[in-house]
């Protein structure tokens, strides 16, 4: 339920969200607990707790999601992508914003 006018906003609309995390861990290290990375879980929850949020601006979203997964994770990259489809504007599939750092 996001969106810059009430109606959409009222109404809802669909999101595509991709989440990729960049490790800067030399290649000879294992990964063989989930302590050594990012449990999967966490992510699905961040996300998932976020978008129940209002947001009027995509970008205003993105980058509440970028700040919560980021604190997952701190010294990993981060690069949060949303994508709203079929916004109310004609002849527009979908818009986007990513973030990455």
């Amino acid at each position: 339920y996001h969106g810059w006018y009430a109606s959409e906003r009222k109404i809802g609309g669909m999101y595509s969200i991709s989440v990729k995390i960049y490790d800067s861990r030399p290649l000879s290290e294992n990964y063989t607990d989930i302590d050594d990375t990012v449990n999967y879980e966490d992510i699905y929850s961040v996300v998932t707790s976020l978008m129940k949020n209002e947001y009027k601006l995509i970008e205003e979203c993105c980058k509440a999601l970028f700040d919560s997964l980021k604190a997952l994770k701190t010294n990993a990259i981060w690069e949060v992508n949303l994508v709203k489809e079929n916004p109310p504007i004609k002849h527009l599939g979908s818009t986007q914003f990513r973030i990455k750092g």
